[in-house]
């Protein structure tokens, strides 16, 4: 506890009022502080604003500072001030307000986001309520696809499929030995009908998918893969160079998409419910932007990050402006959201690095946010407590990711859940 007080206490005091006047508003806490400083043996009298949970702050106290020349600074500041000196009011200069704006990063110290100077109480108060409002200024309010809009996409795509799953053009490009017997257990029918599609219905042209590997594979190392890509109006079966944990459409875990000598692989293995109707509720809720709710009723937890982008607000002070972006990429990115599918895909994923004596400390990418440049990207991923599965925002430069296949809704079965019945077989 500090027991030396500041000698200009009582004149910062009446400087800081003014400023202390404007920060009346619900959900705002302001308070008069002592704080330490680095450069001199008294603390200096600061005053503190900050929101109901703590999570940022600003602190406001008065030094003396001089006027900058056109240039000299990179922030913007009209004032510059001597670290050693400016705390000292019987110092020369002018009297001028020293605005920091600092946040709660999960570090021991709290991030500096902002450190302005200005001349007039009222600006530094303007100052402070800005940083203060930028929540509220972005947030934003999810929305999901219209029913009506998604069911008619829905359909163009199922009519594509049911038509070229009855006329399979497949073909086989070039393709080593050792992937003869995939060959021979291709089902044309079943590729064709579960190959990704575009909003028109058409093949999705850009989407490769990687049907099995061979060889020695690790899941951050190029490897041989047989795969399947469009070429016109057909399929081209070949063999591609491909580093496995990037691959979006990755099949060999769900064989029964393709392989016929997995075509009677049951609903509960392929979709994780026995009966269609088992898994109504949960893409009901998903469909209608009830993600939250969705999530909550399969057991999946979140983390903070994304409870506030869940419901369109800012978690913090420095990403506030890409709000927006974050929360229209997370609901079109979780719009095919299988919730329940979430513990299975996360232990399948896990089993599958452990088996290959591979860590499984960090969660797995299901796909980024967006919005930043830089080399270490926002991105939702899944982890797992133990107990439940956990669905958090990190940031990473990886592009590995958790394959559609094992997190998304099952085509097939959201077909069904329409009351379109796919000409394949129905899995019992």
């Amino acid at each position: 506890m500090l027991t030396v007080k500041d000698p200009h206490e009582k004149w910062r005091t009446e400087l800081l009022t003014p400023v202390a006047l404007r920060f009346g508003r619900p959900g705002l806490t302001t308070t008069f502080e002592d704080l330490p400083s680095r450069w001199r043996d008294a603390p200096v009298r600061t005053l503190r604003c900050t929101d109901a949970d703590g999570s940022w702050g600003v602190l406001v106290t008065v030094v003396r500072g001089h006027r900058q020349q056109p240039g000299d600074s990179l922030v913007g500041n009209e004032f510059g001030r001597d670290p050693h000196t400016a705390y000292d009011l019987d110092s020369p200069g002018e009297l001028v307000y020293e605005v920091q704006v600092t946040e709660d990063d999960g570090s021991d110290e709290h991030e500096l986001l902002a450190f302005r100077l200005f001349g007039d109480p009222q600006e530094a108060g303007a100052e402070v309520l800005r940083w203060a409002g930028k929540k509220a200024a972005h947030s934003v309010r999810p929305s999901a696809e219209r029913a009506e809009i998604r069911q008619r996409r829905e359909r163009r795509q199922f009519d594509h499929r049911e038509a070229s799953a009855a006329s399979p053009l497949v073909r086989i490009g070039a393709v080593s030995d050792e992937a003869a017997a995939d060959l021979d257990a291709i089902d044309g029918s079943a590729l064709c009908w579960h190959f990704p599609r575009g909003n028109t219905g058409a093949y999705l042209r850009s989407a490769v998918v990687a049907l099995a590997g061979y060889g020695e594979q690790r899941p951050h190392l190029r490897g041989r893969w047989l795969t399947a890509r469009v070429d016109g109006e057909e399929l081209v079966i070949g063999i591609d160079e491909l580093i496995p944990a990037n691959q979006r459409h990755r099949w060999d875990g769900a064989r029964w998409l393709w392989d016929r000598r997995q075509a009677n692989t049951p609903a509960g293995l392929r979709w994780q419910v026995d009966r269609v109707e088992q898994a109504a509720p949960g893409v009901a809720a998903v469909r209608r932007g009830a993600l939250a709710e969705a999530l909550t009723n399969a057991g999946v937890e979140t983390d903070p990050e994304l409870d506030a982008l869940l419901t369109g607000v800012p978690y913090r002070l420095s990403d506030a402006e890409l709000t927006p972006t974050w929360v229209a990429n997370l609901y079109r990115g979780l719009a095919d959201l299988a919730p329940w599918r979430l513990d299975a895909a996360y232990r399948g994923w896990r089993d599958g690095r452990q088996a290959q004596g591979l860590p499984v400390r960090d969660p797995v990418v299901l796909f980024g946010l967006g919005g930043v440049g830089a080399a270490r990207k926002p991105k939702l991923a899944l982890d797992h407590t133990g107990d439940a599965p956990l669905l958090c925002l990190i940031h990473t430069g990886s592009s590995a990711v958790l394959p559609y296949a094992h997190w998304t809704v099952p085509t097939d079965l959201g077909a069904r859940l329409y009351g379109w019945q796919p000409s394949l077989p129905s899995p019992q």
